[in-house]
């Protein structure tokens, strides 16, 4: 899932859809449509990628699927409203040119 240009990556959004089984049954499947529903002007700032399993719904402190991982951060009980409130915070940082750095 690693691009060829490392700036490039860091510029979007990085977005992962557990589909594997038990995140597929709780709900990951509507979550992939997510691209559709994010607003024109952000999409070209944000990588959509399903990924198998990622074996999260075996660890109980990881919380319940369905699974998202964004920005290396992982969201539980991911619902549309959630992780499109997510990208669409962190897509707007960046077009704003605010890293969440500190200092920044």
């Amino acid at each position: 899932m690693l691009g060829l240009a490392g700036d490039v990556m860091s510029e979007k959004v990085q977005v992962q859809i557990c589909v594997g089984t038990a995140c597929h049954i709780m709900g990951a499947a509507d979550l992939v449509v997510i691209e559709d529903l994010l607003d024109r002007s952000l999409r070209d700032r944000v990588e959509i990628a399903g990924v198998a399993c990622m074996g999260l719904c075996k660890d109980e402190a990881s919380g319940k699927p369905p699974f998202v991982v964004i920005d290396g951060q992982t969201l539980s009980e991911a619902t549309l409203d959630k992780v499109l409130g997510q990208i669409e915070q962190r897509a707007r940082r960046l077009i704003d040119g605010d890293t969440g750095d500190v200092g920044a």
